[in-house]
């Protein structure tokens, strides 16, 4: 029987983890004030209620937890879509801010 091989995750990607955690619980505030709407697309997943977003919730603590140590090749692609959704979204959110493209595309050096 071979061993599973294990990923470790770069400092960089376990803070956009930890970054993913505000970032969802300001997307539900948003949705209790009527800013935003189900369905939502986030990190690839269709939201469609509150109990899709508290998954998303808890994959991501997941994920976040285990990055700390090495993680499987499926759970290092997963971090790394979460990862790339939220350096994607924080640099649309530099640039609809007036930043200009060179600093805002520092976004991507998490990446």
């Amino acid at each position: 029987m071979s061993e599973v091989r294990k990923y470790r995750i770069k400092q960089d990607w376990i803070f956009n983890l930890e970054s993913m955690s505000d970032k969802l619980a300001c997307i539900g505030y948003d949705i209790e004030e009527g800013k935003l709407n189900f369905p939502l697309e986030i990190t690839g997943k269709t939201i469609k209620d509150w109990d899709d977003l508290d998954a998303l919730k808890e994959e991501c603590a997941d994920l976040e937890y285990k990055a700390w140590h090495k993680v499987t090749g499926k759970e290092f692609g997963r971090i790394k879509e979460i990862v790339e959704w939220r350096v994607n979204v924080r640099y649309n959110v530099c640039i609809a801010s007036g930043m200009s493209e060179r600093e805002a595309g520092r976004c991507f050096e998490d990446l």
